[in-house]
């Protein structure tokens, strides 16, 4: 029951806020992430140890980037807003990524696991499945308001961009040129 009104509230929100959703944070000792590759080149599956709490989880994923530039993009399958901002970076993407960028997808369990896995093989990229607590309890810590929200962190893992504050996609120009812009240095 519990679960069902959650569920209920996360969708009322959504509605109301671009997809929201605001968690509590918990702390949890820090084990190793696992890594699976699914069946496209374009695409792959990892994952995070459930155990992790959502800092942990978070900190697990970005030491799977260290070195690299990369675009961190927070959303749900649920998500309208999510999905149209997905569509409107096919015009940037490719060229990113061949000039290093790399493309890190992170949702949760409110995204059905069917509907995730049919999606995502037409979203290039690393794919990140977080456990309802890991989600909640990083939307709090980082005070996401809604998504979808990006974070773009540069090559030594320090912050290039965020929107995580106000959630949204701020516009290809401003992706790319904040892309860019960390691949240069």
């Amino acid at each position: 029951m519990k679960k069902s009104l959650f569920l209920i509230s996360f969708l009322l929100m959504g509605l109301t806020s671009s997809c929201a959703k605001k968690a509590e944070a918990s702390s949890q000792e820090p084990t190793t992430t696992e890594a699976t590759s699914m069946t496209s080149s374009s695409f792959v599956v990892k994952k995070v140890d459930a155990n992790l709490t959502g800092a942990s989880a978070f900190e697990e994923i970005k030491k799977n980037y260290a070195g690299k530039v990369v675009l961190i993009d927070f959303w749900a399958t649920w998500c309208p807003p999510c999905r149209s901002a997905m569509t409107a970076m096919h015009d940037i993407k490719p060229a990113l990524i061949e000039k290093g960028a790399q493309f890190v997808y992170i949702t949760g369990e409110t995204s059905p696991e069917n509907d995730w896995k049919q999606m995502i093989p037409s979203i290039a990229g690393d794919h990140y499945r977080l456990t309802d607590q890991q989600w909640q309890e990083l939307a709090s810590l980082l005070k996401m308001r809604g998504i979808p929200a990006y974070l773009i962190l540069n090559k030594d893992g320090s912050e290039a961009f965020s929107n995580i504050t106000s959630g949204g996609y701020p516009g290809n120009e401003v992706i790319q040129n904040n892309i860019e812009v960390a691949l240069s240095k």
